[in-house]
C-alpha cells in the first residue's frame, strides 16, 4: 500500500510539473504587442558649419530585412478598427503637417520626405525596420535615404539613421535616443535634419513568437 501512495503521489507530481511547465512556455510564447503611430520629416537645410560630416562614397548600412509601407494610404480611424502593418496614413492624419508647413515656408529649408504609418512593436524587442527615401528626380537632385526604429524596453529609445547625397559627397546621419510618446523629436545635423513624431494607438494584440 505504502509502494501504492509513493507511485501515485509521484504521478499527480508529475502531472502538476508538466502543467506548470505548459503556463510557463505560453507565457514565453504570447508576446504582448503595442501598435504605434511613426512619422518622420527629413529636410535638406543650409546652414554654415565647420566640421565635417562627409563622405566620398554611400556609408549607410541598410538592414538585411526592411519592409515597405503600403503603396495604398489609408485612414487611420479605419486602421484602428483593423490594424495593418506599415500602412501608410492619409494625409489628414498626420500629425506634423503644421511642422512641414512651416519648412516649406522658410527659405533656408527644403522638406524632402514626410510619411507616416502603423506599426506593431512586441515588448522587449525593437521594432522591424522600414525603409523611406526620396530617390534622385529633377525636382529633388539631392536623394536621401534611411529608416528609423524603435526600441522597445524599460525605456523607449528611438535609432535614426539617414543618409544624404549633395553634389557626389555623402553625408550620414547616424543617432540614438531616449524619448517619450507624443512628443516631436529633432535629430540635427548641419546639411539636413530629422523630425520623428511616435505615438502610441489604443490597440492591443497578441500574436505567438517565432
Amino acid at each position: 500500500m505504502k509502494a501504492k501512495g509513493v507511485v501515485h503521489l509521484q504521478v499527480i507530481t508529475g502531472f502538476c510539473l508538466s502543467i506548470l511547465m505548459g503556463m510557463l512556455m505560453a507565457e514565453n510564447v504570447l508576446a504582448k504587442e503595442n501598435w504605434y503611430h511613426f512619422e518622420i520629416i527629413v529636410f535638406e537645410q543650409d546652414r554654415v558649419n565647420s566640421e565635417q560630416f562627409e563622405a566620398k562614397s554611400t556609408t549607410i548600412r541598410l538592414p538585411r530585412r526592411k519592409f515597405d509601407l503600403t503603396r495604398t494610404a489609408y485612414p487611420k480611424s479605419l486602421l484602428l478598427i483593423n490594424p495593418i502593418q506599415f500602412s501608410r496614413l492619409n494625409r489628414d492624419d498626420l500629425q506634423l503637417d503644421s511642422v512641414y508647413r512651416h519648412l516649406m515656408r522658410r527659405k533656408a529649408y527644403k522638406p524632402l520626405i514626410h510619411t507616416a504609418w502603423m506599426q506593431s512593436v512586441k515588448s522587449d524587442s525593437s521594432s522591424k525596420p522600414v525603409v523611406v527615401s526620396a530617390p534622385f528626380s529633377m525636382r529633388n537632385p539631392h536623394p536621401v535615404q534611411g529608416y528609423i526604429t524603435l526600441q522597445r524596453g524599460y525605456y523607449l529609445h528611438l535609432k535614426v539613421q539617414f543618409e544624404f547625397e549633395k553634389e557626389g559627397v555623402f553625408y550620414l546621419m547616424d543617432q540614438r535616443r531616449r524619448i517619450r510618446l507624443s512628443e516631436t523629436h529633432y535629430f540635427d545635423h548641419p546639411v539636413f535634419g530629422v523630425i520623428v513624431y511616435v505615438e502610441r494607438l489604443a490597440i492591443k494584440t497578441t500574436t505567438i513568437t517565432q
